[in-house]
């Protein structure tokens, strides 16, 4: 069975289990998908900061990603409160670290394009606003999360850590994870592991992000 096959495999899956009635209850407008589906590069800003101190990346942080910046902060790195004296500073400090370059590097080497990811999403996400109306397409980011999460999810995000998905083989994961846990940190096993988080997700309706 081909990857984009199993990525449907797996939404029809989710979508049964589910169950239509979920969808019902929430109270969503239908949004119509774009024809160019873009997953927005949180990373390169974020790296632009740490690598260069930029003031413009910084303010960049604030103004256009607000939510991507406090999850980053709070609840992935737990830096403390986003709007705490200096906590930038911090943030800049621990991406310096030896091993977090590392895996900076390797981001960088493997993911400089995602249009095979964006083809994937837009395909499944095209999917299920057939099956149903009002599924409100996510918008998705990168992160680097220090090897801390996977994914992060709001009602209207969708946050991938590159660095959780170097391939099972790169040589640093050996060191903190299992061959079992390792054998799912491929660039293949993204898009099933996003929305199919994010499906549950909007199953549940927590209050508060879901992460894995």
């Amino acid at each position: 069975m081909s990857r984009k096959s199993a990525f449907f495999t797996l939404v029809f899956l989710l979508v049964l289990l589910l169950g239509i009635g979920f969808w019902s209850w929430r109270a969503l407008e239908a949004r119509e998908q774009s024809e160019t589906f873009r997953i927005d590069r949180f990373d390169r800003v974020l790296d632009e900061y740490v690598s260069l101190g930029s003031f413009t990346a910084l303010h960049r942080m604030n103004t256009e990603y607000p939510m991507e910046t406090k999850l980053l902060i709070e609840d992935v790195l737990d830096l403390g409160r986003v709007d705490e004296a200096d906590v930038e500073k911090r943030l800049r400090r621990y991406y310096l670290d030896s091993t977090v370059q590392v895996l900076l590097e390797e981001v960088h080497r493997q993911y400089t394009d995602v249009s095979d990811l964006e083809d994937d999403f837009t395909q499944v996400f095209d999917e299920l606003q057939k099956l149903h109306p009002t599924f409100r397409v996510p918008r998705v980011y990168t992160q680097i999360s220090c090897l801390r999460q996977s994914i992060v999810v709001t009602d209207t995000l969708i946050g991938i850590s590159l660095d959780k998905y170097l391939g099972a083989d790169f040589p640093l994961y050996k060191d903190f994870f299992t061959d079992e846990q390792r054998f799912h940190m491929t660039r293949e096993a993204i898009v099933s592991d996003a929305v199919s988080l994010y499906l549950q997700y909007l199953k549940i309706k927590g209050s508060s992000p879901t992460q894995n």
